[in-house]
């Protein structure tokens, strides 16, 4: 393909993946963490200050600033939370034609306009990509690192080692999903062999660690010392239990599966008003075959793509032994690779396919589950607009 026709495609994903991010900023969610972003935010402009700790997670450990630093960049012209939010969804929506771009280099055509339009019309993918949270900043950091990863797995490329291992540490940052991420990349990388230069990887990752030294001063300073520390020894010894949902979460990204997770004891409501809601959550299961035809393809004919099947499995199974409970924004990170198996599931069965009647009944399946997550979508958001607020994790707009 030249490269007007790239262009005009990766255009037309990129307009296609704003409609549900850019658009309705009026019904996105504003609760606590969001107001408190703002508001230091706001603190910074009037006083400004060396931030040395993030917001508190629900572990009771506060996070490393660096979305704090984050929020400052893109706060410069206005501090309005609308706009932020738009600067926050326009981002996230260059993120998916870049994904595009991704998936055209290192896989096909086929799969890449597969995987960009799922992901630009992914539920789960939209509802992640235009808060003012840290959850929703992680695509910034994870598209690159996944065009790096290729490139290092793929091309054999030893020069990405540095940059990969700096944007490992900003992701250990942003959210600790980037723990996770870091422990199944070292994994990815012993397993399938590949060259590595340790003082590039040490190299990298320590300049990735430069935002987080306020924070760690903040821990050596304090009296009594290292207050996180002490939060991350009572939450080890609280009562934690295995959650193997964590295993069915990978599944549920890639459409609207599990949303009473947002919705709450709004979710009955919900799908009495939009029964055809309910309806969707047959198709959305179906796509658990989709991706379960994906790893065997890739297992089977795609072998060079193993590492996306190790990461979609070890990092659900890391959550369930370290009986990290399976919250939905907790899988954001695994997005793109749920996604990556669907459309290589579809493409390749496209391709292997001679009969063009068999071809139609791939791309219909394909469509199907296309329109079901925009349908879904659309009567989200109507919902929304009717409700003004949510009883569940979604709360007020």
């Amino acid at each position: 393909m030249n490269f007007k026709k790239t262009i005009i495609l990766t255009i037309i994903v990129f307009l296609l993946s704003s409609i549900f991010r850019v658009f309705f900023l009026d019904l996105i969610e504003f609760k606590s963490d969001e107001a408190t972003t703002v508001y230091q935010t706001v603190q910074f402009f009037n006083h400004p200050y060396l931030m040395q700790r993030g917001l508190i997670s629900g572990t009771g450990i506060y996070n490393f600033p660096l979305f704090n630093y984050l929020m400052i960049a893109l706060a410069v012209w206005s501090q309005d939370p609308q706009f932020i939010s738009l600067l926050i969804a326009l981002i996230n929506s260059l993120l998916v034609s870049a994904f595009f771009l991704l998936v055209k280099r290192y896989y096909d055509l086929t799969t890449a306009i597969f995987a960009s339009l799922l992901l630009a019309f992914s539920p789960w993918g939209v509802i992640f990509s235009r808060k003012i949270w840290a959850q929703d900043l992680i695509f910034l950091l994870l598209i690159p690192f996944l065009w790096l990863l290729h490139e290092a797995i793929l091309r054999k490329n030893t020069k990405v080692i540095l940059p990969m291992f700096i944007l490992l540490a900003l992701l250990v940052q942003l959210h600790g999903s980037g723990l996770f991420l870091f422990a199944v990349t070292v994994l990815v990388l012993l397993i399938l062999r590949i060259r590595l230069n340790l003082k590039s990887a040490i190299a990298g990752f320590l300049i990735g660690l430069i935002p987080s030294l306020p924070y760690f001063f903040f821990q050596i300073n304090s009296f009594p010392f290292c207050p996180d520390c002490e939060a991350f020894l009572k939450y080890q010894n609280s009562v934690k239990l295995f959650d193997i949902n964590n295993l069915i979460r990978p599944f549920q990204v890639i459409g609207g599966l599990g949303y009473h997770f947002v919705l709450g004891r709004s979710y009955t409501d919900f799908i009495s008003i939009y029964p055809l809601a309910n309806l969707l959550r047959y198709v959305f299961a179906a796509g658990f075959l989709v991706v379960a035809l994906g790893i065997l393809f890739v297992i089977v004919k795609k072998t060079k793509y193993f590492f996306l099947v190790i990461y979609f499995v070890t990092i659900p199974l890391l959550y369930l032994l370290t009986k990290t409970p399976a919250y939905m924004h907790y899988f954001v990170i695994i997005i793109p690779m749920s996604i990556l198996l669907v459309s290589i599931a579809i493409s390749s069965a496209y391709s292997l396919m001679r009969n063009n009647l068999l071809r139609t009944l791939i791309i219909a399946v394909y469509l199907l589950f296309l329109t079901s997550n925009i349908t879904f979508l659309y009567i989200f958001n109507n919902y929304l607009s009717l409700k003004k607020n949510i009883e569940g994790d979604y709360g007020p707009i």
